[in-house]
């Protein structure tokens, strides 16, 4: 492919300087063996490792962090966290709790206020009524019959002012229960905070489960823990992994990432070592692209790369790689070079021959790669068009 087209270019060059007038290099449009290789940048981790993060459920600050890539034994410590802030968010749930507990007996207090009270009103209605039954007299000889209303009337009264009483007492009681009960879901919430607190007083401190190698673990951004930084609940920090099963892990380039699926070939360097070639096959590719750096809006696909051989001694965590994913190789296709394609207004075409003239053929193209373009439409096999003819443009 590249021979013919170098061929191409000496026979114009070489024309050029036996005859006066310009030969315009031609390509022969064919089916030929097109290879397409997708790049992609990253590090070496380990297939398997156990995380090591926040022991609580409290965004915790970091500080102290053993040094990255230490041989660590178990019970080791390898992280330390911050108790200051902790320290002054546990006085803060300690008065919390004080100034509900009072709010609470204030509120017992009004109840048994506002039931005393209901009580002694419900006492001298009791009187009343004793009072009215016993010198209450139907005779109309000895009242007169407005009198005898009257008293009748009051005997109402006291009788709706006692069934009154009782749904002011359900009422306070209904109102203070309620207000009691909101303020020891507060209390319980400050409590539950309080222990959380607690229990990450008790664990700052972190250390080593077993023997190994301590790796930090990057954030979605690729930021690695630092001495000062919070880390929430759920996020590891470092992890030792398992050095005997190795694996790569890089990004691509969302445009770049064409046809990439699991099983394809991917050859590796190490940046350490550029003469080593590893090999391995595409073990995943994430679902959707996404930002790798916080200032920087470009979106890369995550690529996971099994290796082939776990024997080499170079592979070890956070190693630097460049790999090359083969997508297609050895496959038939229609291709010209890239130089031969021009472009108007979104509009591809290539100058094809005509006899002796050159006319402009619209066509549409596939994939590419360094030098080759893929023909879908527009051109056939055995088609000759100008490599370089810019008079027609």
């Amino acid at each position: 492919m590249k021979r013919v087209l170098i061929i191409s270019l000496c026979s114009w060059l070489l024309s050029g300087c036996d005859d006066t007038e310009a030969v315009i290099p031609t390509y022969e449009v064919r089916q030929q063996p097109f290879e397409l290789s997708v790049p992609m940048k990253g590090e070496l981790e380990a297939a398997q490792a156990t995380a090591i993060g926040v022991p609580s459920r409290r965004p915790m600050t970091i500080a102290w962090l053993e040094q990255e890539y230490t041989q660590v034994k178990k019970g080791q410590l390898v992280a330390k966290f911050d108790a200051e802030q902790l320290s002054l968010d546990l006085r803060k749930e300690m008065l919390a709790i004080m100034l509900l507990e009072e709010d609470m007996k204030l509120n017992r207090e009004s109840l048994t206020t506002a039931e005393q009270e209901v009580n002694v009103d419900k006492a001298l209605v009791v009187k009343e009524f004793a009072f009215a039954d016993e010198f209450s007299v139907d005779d109309l000889r000895v009242y007169s019959q407005l009198e005898i209303i009257e008293n009748m009337q009051n005997k109402e009264y006291l009788g709706a002012k006692d069934e009154y009483l009782d749904w002011k007492k359900d009422s306070v009681v209904e109102q203070n229960t309620s207000a009691i009960d909101v303020i020891a879901i507060r209390k319980q919430g400050s409590q539950a905070k309080y222990d959380q607190i607690k229990m990450a007083m008790d664990t700052l401190e972190i250390r080593a489960p077993y023997d190994g190698m301590l790796v930090y673990e990057s954030n979605w951004r690729g930021e690695k823990p630092a001495i000062g930084e919070t880390v929430f609940p759920g996020r590891p920090i470092a992890k030792i992994p398992d050095m005997s099963a190795m694996q790569a892990k890089g990004f691509v380039l969302d445009k770049e990432a064409i046809d990439l699926a699991p099983g394809l070939p991917v050859s590796i360097t190490l940046d350490a070592y550029p003469d080593q070639v590893f090999h391995g096959k595409v073990k995943e590719v994430a679902g959707f692209s996404r930002t790798i750096s916080r200032n920087n809006p470009t979106k890369y696909f995550e690529v996971t790369v099994s290796l082939d051989d776990q024997s080499s001694r170079l592979l070890t965590p956070g190693r630097k790689l460049h790999a090359s994913i083969e997508v297609s190789e050895g496959e038939t296709r229609l291709t010209l070079p890239t130089q031969a394609i021009y472009s108007d207004q979104g509009v591809n075409f290539v100058f094809k021959q005509q006899g002796d003239q050159f006319v402009r053929q619209r066509i549409a193209v596939g994939q590419k790669n360094l030098f080759m373009v893929e023909v879908t439409e527009g051109l056939t096999e055995g088609d000759v068009i100008a490599l370089a003819y810019k008079e027609l443009l």
